[in-house]
């Protein structure tokens, strides 16, 4: 017979789990936080190119590789931490089917409702609430925006080569 308090056990887990989701939301504040300033400091040197320093834009398009790069590892960190918090609650949930913990409210069992697992009792992607789907669309909502500054930014170097070679060639008339 096993020495463990499963009840005891169970709430270190929960709040091992709590812990664990709470640095996960940290860490997307972070990311979110970092993603911002970048794309603050892109439209400022951009807005700086419109008065024809183009040196901002030569600037802007390193920050911008850099804030796709810091996107993907926070890609990759929300699907670590989405893994992590899964494996705990999979054992919360095996924790309380045990007869040690008869009598007790399933809470991770109730949940089922908003968060409907399948037949093995993985959890349904895009199904009702899940916090960590959602979250994971952030990153992938800057990865767009970082696009759209990405291709704005070519354009208006294109624009402004295009203006020089033309003043040139107007020059040499």
């Amino acid at each position: 017979m096993s020495d463990v308090n499963k009840f005891e056990e169970y709430k270190c887990f929960v709040e091992d789990t709590a812990k664990l989701s709470e640095r996960r939301q940290t860490v997307t504040n972070i990311y979110i936080t970092v993603n911002s300033l970048i794309l603050g400091a892109v439209s400022f040197l951009i807005k700086d190119a419109v008065s024809g320093q183009w040196w901002g834009l030569v600037l802007a398009l390193p920050l911008m590789v850099g804030g796709i790069a810091i996107c993907r590892f926070w890609e990759q960190l929300l699907v670590k931490y989405k893994r992590l918090v899964g494996l705990r609650l999979d054992t919360l949930r095996h924790l309380e089917d045990l007869p040690e913990m008869a009598g007790s409210v399933r809470m991770y069992h109730v949940e089922d409702a908003i968060y409907p697992r399948d037949e093995e009792g993985r959890m349904i992607p895009g199904k009702e609430l899940n916090f960590s789907d959602m979250e994971k669309k952030l990153p992938t909502l800057f990865l767009i925006l970082y696009a759209i500054y990405v291709a704005g930014t070519v354009l208006v170097m294109i624009g402004m080569g295009v203006a020089a070679l033309v003043r040139f060639i107007a020059g040499l008339a």
